[in-house]
């Protein structure tokens, strides 16, 4: 075969080629409900200048809705984790449970009073500037996923 063959061949799509034009579809957030709380943690670039073995992850907070899409929140937190007086390879490994308490921990709001709990009003009114209506009441009921990186897997060595 060519090699003009083996990447594929495209052609317009007319009117008149008997396939209808795309059209596209009105998106209204505010017919979808929130389903859970997700939590993207993936390997972050490490702190500029730092000469000591690093790690560093972010974590990227978004709302599931009813239709499996996801919104971002802007409520991105992250870690860095340095070795000390560490020659040779440095080892990262830790258990997938305490890296998930982990960042429970990081993503729970800063308020000293009460350092166990979700920030939930915080949630509630960045999902309602993006348009969800959502009270915070019902966003502590719902599920929450933290999901790790193939990267950080295999840095955790899980």
């Amino acid at each position: 075969m060519p090699d003009s063959d083996e990447r594929g061949r495209y052609g317009p799509i007319r009117r008149g080629s008997g396939g209808q034009p795309a059209h596209r579809k009105p998106f209204d957030i505010s017919s979808l409900s929130v389903t859970g709380l997700v939590i993207i943690c993936e390997l972050d670039d490490p702190p500029p200048g730092n000469s000591r073995p690093s790690m560093s992850m972010k974590l990227t907070q978004y709302l599931r809705l009813s239709d499996e899409s996801m919104i971002r929140l802007d409520m991105d937190r992250g870690v860095s984790s340095f070795q000390h007086g560490h020659s040779g390879i440095v080892s990262w490994k830790r258990s997938a449970v305490d890296v998930i308490a982990e960042v429970l921990t990081l993503v729970k709001g800063d308020d000293v009073a009460q350092p166990d709990s979700f920030p939930w009003d915080d949630y509630a009114e960045a999902a309602r500037l993006r348009g969800i209506a959502v009270d915070a009441e019902a966003l502590c009921d719902l599920p929450h996923t933290v999901l790790l990186s193939d990267e950080l897997a295999s840095i955790f060595e899980f």
